[in-house]
């Protein structure tokens, strides 16, 4: 699961190994668990979940710069902002939005995969997922209407 969610198997192993260590710190606690297998792989799927919002400004950065031909200092700084505003956007969404957009339109996962991740329905992440684009696009539109009525 850690591999499938963090692509990298360097990743998905450190993510399991830290995900152990703090199942030994709370080893205590682990005796009034009715279900353990699955109280792991929620302690594993958090690890990882927080690995991917450590790296999200990055991933999402590349990925905008990977998919665009820059041809100016100008269009690098066009993109910088936008990549900026939008995060910016993703970052006030609420948690369950945030952690399902970044899932699935930066780091590509799959429907299927991110509902398991989440242990939620999958027509449930697709509500997620476009609620958080609405946003996100008339928070957009917002920043973007100011900005033209500056300029007039």
């Amino acid at each position: 699961m850690a591999k499938r969610l963090l692509v990298s198997e360097e990743l998905a192993r450190d993510a399991v190994q830290q995900s152990m260590m703090k199942l030994w710190d709370k080893r205590k606690q682990l005796s009034h668990c009715t279900n353990i297998k699955s109280f792991v792989f929620k302690v594993v799927k958090n690890v990882c979940l927080d690995e991917l919002k450590r790296k999200k400004t990055i991933g999402f950065d590349n990925q905008l710069k990977m998919n665009a031909d820059v041809p100016d200092n100008h269009t690098v700084f066009e993109y910088s902002e936008a990549v900026e505003m939008v995060q910016g956007i993703i970052n006030k969404l609420p948690t369950n939005q945030a952690d399902v957009i970044q899932m699935r339109d930066i780091d590509g996962l799959e429907f299927d995969e991110i509902a398991e991740l989440l242990g939620a329905d999958m027509a449930y992440v697709r509500v997620l997922l476009s609620r958080a684009r609405k946003t996100v696009r008339e928070q957009l539109e917002k920043i973007y209407a100011y900005e033209a009525k500056r300029k007039i």
